[in-house]
């Protein structure tokens, strides 16, 4: 699995796992510091997946405010083609417009997390722009300081989070679902 950084990456572990229902799937996976570097670089690391046994592949990349289309075909030109991976075992998942949005589909898990912390549902988390920001806006203690910090805690909120509720209200995770669940790529 390849993804734009490395809490996007253990974050897809999770919700991964949790899919598939079993803690202990070994998954592998690179976050790149941006996606500026996933894409000049992400096709060095994909071929070398087969050899260590992988048989399928994700790649990760927010859509950022930018047509997913677009997106997927930047993926396949700058990293599947490069690679010599078969698209047909390849996921382009693309959240919109970041992966926060689907933690933002079942806000109330927070509670888990963040003991008195309980933020009304979102009613479209993918019409969010800035759904990292609007997490961290929302769990501004008094004073100011921050208690959501997206790399340490995404990880853990996607352990608590409904994916009913995900699936449901944002159908940028439904290609993960049938990826993991099926086997269905999304081309």
């Amino acid at each position: 699995m390849l993804g734009e950084d490395d809490s996007d990456i253990q974050t897809l572990k999770v919700l991964i796992r949790q899919l598939v229902g079993d803690e202990q799937l070994p998954i592998r996976g690179k976050g790149f510091d941006g996606c500026g570097k996933l894409l000049k670089d992400g096709w060095k690391f994909l071929k070398t997946l087969p050899e260590l046994g992988c048989t399928r592949f994700i790649i990760a990349h927010d859509a950022d405010q930018r047509d997913t289309n677009k997106v997927k075909r930047e993926l396949i030109d700058k990293i599947i083609k490069p690679s010599g991976v078969k698209t047909s075992i390849c996921l382009l998942l693309v959240p919109v417009q970041e992966i926060e949005a689907w933690l933002l589909a079942d806000i109330e898990a927070v509670s888990n997390i963040f003991k008195g912390w309980r933020p009304k549902p979102e009613l479209n988390p993918e019409s969010i722009v800035h759904a990292k920001e609007h997490l961290e806006k929302l769990g501004r203690l008094a004073g100011g300081r921050p208690r959501y910090l997206p790399a340490t805690h995404n990880p853990q909120l996607a352990k608590h989070i409904d994916l009913t509720k995900v699936s449901k209200r944002c159908p940028s995770f439904r290609p993960l679902e049938e990826f993991v669940k099926q086997g269905k790529s999304n081309y």
